[in-house]
């Protein structure tokens, strides 16, 4: 079983390439550019608003229940902690590249008419998917940038969570 700290000095993904921490650093500022989906709901919930027929006030639920989707990480950091198990960075994005898929995946089909207009609830669901998996590439980019710049976990923080 290899130790917490000794897997986030190994990198984001392990393996010699990207065993290098400013490798690791680059590949996580990737990763957080292309996360950022849910906040982007303003552009797609026009289409949304429309193409299922919504008020305003349904749309404002979903835009909430995204908020809680997008702010709930508590998952991601149990799957995070148990490295030697089942976890590990990698196994945080793998987990949540496959929920953004199939969250927004179930949007994009509602909003394109390729499946039946889906019930609200139904519609909340696959957005708090879709808008959760965010916390899951914020765990594995910023705690296995902190533990590689840990005399700059602050500047790090800033970086990771604030990409260009």
């Amino acid at each position: 079983m290899v130790s917490s700290a000794a897997a986030t000095r190994r990198g984001l993904i392990g393996g010699t390439l990207m065993g290098n921490k400013w490798a690791t650093t680059i590949a996580g500022i990737y990763i957080q550019s292309f996360t950022g989906i849910p906040s982007a709901f303003g552009v797609y919930s026009t289409a949304l608003k429309s193409s299922q027929n919504y008020t305003q006030s349904t749309l404002d639920v979903i835009a909430s229940v995204k908020d809680l989707g997008a702010s709930f990480g508590v998952l991601s950091g149990v799957l995070y902690s148990n490295q030697g198990r089942f976890g590990g960075p990698m196994m945080v994005l793998v987990f949540g590249a496959v929920q953004s898929f199939v969250g927004y995946l179930m949007v994009w089909l509602a909003v394109a008419g390729i499946v039946d207009r889906l019930p609200v609830w139904v519609m909340c669901w696959f957005v708090w998917l879709g808008s959760h998996a965010m916390s899951f590439s914020n765990t594995a980019v910023v705690v296995a940038s902190v533990g590689n710049f840990r005399e700059y976990s602050g500047t790090v923080v800033g970086i990771m969570k604030n990409p260009p």
